[in-house]
């Protein structure tokens, strides 16, 4: 269920005060290449389900769970019966785990959770029932829900850390995860930087590469340039401004970076499909009507 696009990056909306949202998926789509910041739980119910990292086929069978970290570049093919429960975090709660993101760099791209061993039966049966009883108090919303949710999330996750060496990993993976980790520092750099004047020698030194090899893995995990990536963020920012009817246009080019009114309307019309003039009336028409 994916409800917002910002080119290939899912943007996930959570509830006020809460850190997590939870869902169970019985619909027969697939959803295309997408990445998100947040971590993405996913446990198949009944049936099995299919998810595609960085060339690779994980499938799913009822009962395993599968951890895609933020950054990951990956698509999920649906069969045409099933049922699946997928838990979204946000990263704001893993934030909040002193030391927990240098366990993070072991779990990329990806943490496959299955019976792979006898000794595996009690960690794989621990962590399905932790994800049955969240659903549960996710849907029954009872006194303090919210911290119960998030505390038996946190036990989720120190059971993976502490056990993630009885799953599969390789060395590939761990290269994997050191590219994410620079392309995720640059796109939050160019997100909190946008309305500055940005170019690739300067994010590449950011993400800690050479500017050729940034400009290659920029374009693997965003499937844009990173020019277009930058225009893109500017375009978002330029529709936050456009909100308050107190703004004028050239103050807006101005904050939002970019050079000129021409360039703003160009690229704004070319990304939006409209002027920044017609999406301000848009907006007002919309909100006249509610």
């Amino acid at each position: 269920m994916i409800e917002d696009f910002d080119g290939l990056r899912e943007v996930v909306h959570f509830e006020k005060d809460l850190l997590l949202r939870i869902y169970r998926n019985c619909e027969a789509e697939d959803y295309p290449r997408h990445w998100h910041t947040d971590f993405e739980l996913i446990m198949p119910l009944s049936a099995g389900y299919t998810v595609l990292i960085d060339n690779r086929e994980y499938a799913l069978t009822e009962g395993d769970i599968l951890l895609i970290p933020p950054g990951v570049i990956h698509s999920l093919k649906a069969p045409e019966r099933g049922e699946r429960l997928i838990v979204q975090v946000s990263c704001v709660l893993a934030n909040q785990m002193h030391g927990f993101y240098d366990e993070l760099r072991h779990f990329y791209p990806c943490l496959h959770v299955r019976k792979v061993t006898p000794m595996l039966e009690d960690v794989c049966a621990f962590l399905q029932q932790t994800m049955l009883e969240m659903y549960d108090e996710y849907m029954l919303r009872g006194p303090l829900f919210n911290y119960y949710i998030s505390a038996r999330c946190t036990q989720m996750f120190i059971t993976l850390a502490r056990n993630r060496k009885a799953f599969i990993t390789h060395e590939s993976d761990r290269r994997y995860a050191k590219s994410v980790d620079g392309f995720l520092r640059v796109c939050d750099y160019i997100h909190n930087h946008c309305h500055e004047k940005l170019d690739v020698e300067m994010l590449s030194a950011v993400a800690g590469y050479s500017k050729s090899h940034f400009v290659r893995m920029f374009k693997e995990f965003a499937d844009v340039s990173c020019v277009d990536y930058i225009q893109q963020q500017r375009v978002a920012l330029a529709k936050q401004l456009l909100m308050d009817p107190e703004n004028s246009i050239m103050d807006i080019v101005t904050r939002s970076g970019f050079g000129s009114v021409a360039s703003f309307n160009r690229v704004f019309k070319q990304l939006t499909g409209q002027t920044p003039t017609q999406y301000r009336k848009t907006l007002r028409q919309n909100n006249r009507n509610i």
